[in-house]
This record gives C-alpha cells, structure tokens and sequence, in this order.
C-alpha cells in the first residue's frame, strides 16, 4: 500500500531529521573550546597581574631603599663628629627626623605592594587550577561527546541504507509529492489518522476521505493541512 510505504519512509526521514540535529548539536560542542579560552584567558591576565605587582613592589622597595641609604649617611653626618657647627647639626637633626617619617611612608608603601604582589600570585593559583580543571573537564566531555557522535553517526548510515531501500520501491511522482510536502510542511509529508481525525492538524475527516485513506492508493489528502494521510 503506497500510503504505508511513505508512512515508513516518513518514520525515517523523521528518526534522521532528528538524527541530523543531534549530530550538528554535538559537532558544535565538539568545535566550543569557551570555557577553556575563558580559563585560559584568566589565567593570562593572573599572570600580568602578578607581573605588575612585582614592577610595584619592586618601584616600592627601591624608593625605600633609597631613602634609607640618605637616612643612613645623614645620620653618620650626625654622630660621626664629622659636623660640629650646632646649627648645621641642628639641620642634619631636623634632616632625619623628615627622613624617618618619609622612610616609615615609603616601608608602608612597600608592604602594601607585598600584599597586593601575594594576593595577585594567589590569584594566579587559583587561575591555574581552573584551568587544569576546565581542560580536565573538556577532556571528559570531549570523550562523551565523541562517543555519542559516533553512535549517532552509525545509526544514521543505517537509516541513509534503509531510506534508500523505501525509495526504491516507490514511484517517482510519489516520491516527488512526498517530498514536496517535506519542505512546505516542516519535515511532516505523512500524518495517521486516529478516530476519523488528521492527527497533524486535527481536523475531521469526512466519511468519504477517510474510506480513501484506508485504501491507502491513490494517496489521499488532508483538506485542511494538505498532508498524506495514512490509517494505522
């Protein structure tokens, strides 16, 4: 019965369709690297973080540095007896007190950036470790997704073979129809009818109609929807 055999062809041109969209869907995982691009990119900019927390820390510890070297010479200019005139001795005083207030400044600064510098590699840590976690998780997905790909990919060679094999047996201008009303109709050529209804759109057959659709050839048509009708 011709109805039958595009009910069959329809089961399976439905189970590939389906098939189709799944394989893309896992292709397109298998191609999204996002999430380790994202852990990736994290991770660099931990790693820049860091490396401008050491140029600071580093600025910090010279400019401390240097002010306690001056503070070191100014105070043996001052103990040293090198200096005896009170006022210029009174200078170099007032000279070392500024520099001790400045150096305190400067080891606050200094500690502050040793803190940001320990914050930013712990940072960098935790970047790495998403990371390494991101890439272990792609790995597993990778695996599954792969797997299934490969099922879906047999299951589908299969369904290609036994579509093959309906279309053998069907005439052309039936074929042609068939078709015609896959694309006009969102893939659905075929519809059953279930208690004198078309269980596509759900319209009422007409007595008449549905005694065609029994026979099955000629196709008969839906009214309403347009589709081939076929009685289980």
């Amino acid at each position: 019965m011709l109805s039958f055999q595009l009910y069959q062809l329809q089961q399976v041109d439905t189970r590939r369709d389906q098939l189709l969209r799944e394989i893309q869907a896992l292709q397109a995982q298998l191609a999204d690297r996002e999430e380790v691009v994202r852990a990736e990119w994290a991770l660099t900019r931990a790693g820049e973080k860091v490396e401008e927390a050491r140029r600071v820390l580093s600025s910090a510890e010279a400019e401390a540095e240097a002010v306690r070297a001056k503070l070191q010479r100014t105070e043996q200019a001052l103990y040293d007896g090198s200096v005896r005139n009170p006022k210029d001795l009174q200078d170099l005083q007032r000279e070392a007190e500024a520099l001790k207030r400045l150096l305190a400044r400067r080891e606050d600064v200094e500690l502050q950036a040793m803190l940001a510098l320990d914050e930013a590699e712990q940072a960098l840590l935790a970047a790495e470790e998403q990371l390494k976690m991101a890439k272990a998780r792609r790995r597993q997905n990778e695996a599954r997704w792969q797997g299934e790909l490969d099922e879906k990919q047999k299951a589908l060679a299969g369904l290609d073979a036994r579509k093959a094999s309906l279309c053998a047996e069907i005439a052309a201008d039936a074929l042609a129809v068939y078709e015609k009303l896959r694309q006009s109709r969102h893939g659905l050529a075929v519809a059953t009818v279930h208690d004198g209804a078309c269980d596509a759109c759900g319209a009422p057959l007409t007595p008449a109609l549905l005694q065609a659709a029994r026979k099955g050839e000629p196709l008969a048509f839906c009214h309403t929807c347009g589709r081939i009708l076929y009685v289980p």
